[in-house]
Formats: structure tokens, sequence, C-alpha cells
């Protein structure tokens, strides 16, 4: 079983190694685990520790439709030249581009070249469809809203849909910019003025034709701040229910170190396996 791993924002595949070090002593010797690092090199990244030493890589160079676009353009170069791969091991951004490709591919009509992913503490999934809440996107520019701004009247000019979207971004990406000066985002300014096309197309369900129908297991720490544990949430809603499995941990924006937990994502990897069997 071969498996391609991606890590998080400002991390590496070799960082990523050593999180997975205990995870990786539970699972079947039959597994092969490939690490690679994002084709971008950037600052360090939020929770990577000092003693860590670089060069540090992201898998995107922003989270415009084109950005993601050209990320998913590199994931399907190493998907065919290092593969084939059986599924999936994401990290953070990891876990997130792994959304982005899985949902592309489907709407595309187009099998994935990989039948499975485990997705540890998923950062908010992007879409390189610059279709994607457009109409939305076009009235809050139209408004000048102002997504940062809590203090606006919750619903003021706002429709049903437009008011998820903002609810989305504030309790996730806006949480994020608010409390880590790391959280690598755009400024949110860009949802007022500036090009539409810088605009990131966040992947939520109401705005996707259809649920993600590829296995995926998904896994976060009980103690991780709170706006990532909602973007994780907001990443498994995008997944069709019957397709998904979840594991909670006691740890926070981390791979889990428990040996109870780590089998139980191992079980639920059983499961997606048998899945794609099926």
């Amino acid at each position: 079983m071969k498996i391609l791993c991606l890590h998080g924002v400002g991390s590496s595949g070799a960082i990523l190694e050593t999180q997975m070090a205990n995870f990786r002593r539970e699972l079947d010797p039959s597994y092969e685990l490939v690490f690679v690092d994002g084709p971008f090199e950037c600052e360090r990244g939020p929770g990577v520790p000092e003693y860590r030493t670089g060069p540090f890589f992201s898998h995107n160079q922003g989270y415009s439709p084109v950005d993601i676009a050209q990320a998913l353009g590199y994931l399907e170069d190493i998907l065919e030249d290092q593969g084939p791969f059986d599924g999936i091991f994401g990290f953070s951004q990891g876990a997130a581009l792994t959304l982005s490709y899985f949902y592309q591919q489907q709407a595309a009509a187009n099998p994935p070249r990989v039948k499975f992913a485990c997705l540890f503490s998923a950062a908010m999934p992007c879409s390189p469809d610059a279709g994607m809440g457009a109409t939305i996107i076009s009235k809050l520019r139209a408004l000048e809203y102002d997504i940062a701004n809590r203090a606006r009247r919750s619903g003021q000019d706002l429709t049903m849909a437009e008011q998820e979207f903002v609810n989305v971004l504030q309790q996730t990406v806006v949480d994020a910019a608010d409390n880590d000066p790391l959280f690598p985002w755009i400024d949110m300014d860009v949802y007022r003025y500036g090009e539409q096309d810088a605009v990131p197309r966040v992947m939520y369900p109401s705005l996707l034709a259809q649920k993600i129908q590829i296995p995926t297991i998904h896994v976060w720490g009980q103690n991780d701040f709170e706006y990532m544990i909602k973007m994780a949430e907001v990443a498994r809603s995008i997944c069709e229910e019957c397709m998904v499995k979840t594991v909670l941990h006691t740890g926070w924006h981390d791979i889990p170190k428990r040996q109870t937990e780590i089998k139980a994502v191992l079980r639920r990897i059983d499961w997606a396996v048998t899945q794609c069997q099926g």
C-alpha cells in the first residue's frame, strides 16, 4: 500500500515524517509512505517549533483560484511521476489540498489517482473554480462589506446564503488571522476591493454541486484552536456522510500520539481500504 504524505504550510516532508513517528510505528509494514516537499519555499509555519530547521515549504503560493489550480497541477505531477499511490495522508494544508483535488476530479468526471485519504487537522479547503460563490462575492463587494468587522449587524442587507458565507469565513480564517499573526491567509480587504479573481473560493456544502464521494478519514485534536477545529469540521462537511469516518484525539494541531488513538485511526483506514475494494 503506497501512500503520498502531504505536510502543512511552512513545514516539510521531513518534519511531517517526524510528526508521524508514533503513527508509523503502529502502521502495517506493508504501507510505504512517500513524504514530499511542497514546491514553494516559505517562512516557518504556525506551530512549527523553533528547533525545527528549514527550509520550509508550502503547497501553494496563495489561495486564489489560480493559486489553487497551480497547486493542484503540482500535486497531479507528483501523483503521476512518483505513483501509482493507493491513498493520501494529508496534514493541515496538505489535507485541504487533498480535498480540493478530490472535488476537482469529481466535478470533471475524472477518476482520482488515489482511492482514499486520511486527513489530519484539515485547514480550510479552497477551489480552483472562479465561479464558486461568485454571485455572493460580487454582492459583498458591491456592498463593500467588511467581513472582518464583527461589529456590523448580522444579516444587514444580506440574504441567508450571503450571511452563511460571512459566518463561515468569520468562524475560520478571520478568527485565525485575528489570533495568529503567522496564519497564512490573504488580506480580508480582498473581499471588498482589488481583483475579484484574487478572492479565495472557500468550499463548504452550500456552494458545492455535490459532496465528495471518495472515502475519507478526518482526524483532529479536541484541544486545537477553535477556528482550526471549525476548519476541520467544514472540511469534513464537504464529504458524503456515508463515505466519512471521524476520529477526535486528545492533542491539538498535530498527529495523534497515544497508541489507543492511533489504533482508532488505523481501524478507520482499514474501513476506507475495504470501501475501495467493495
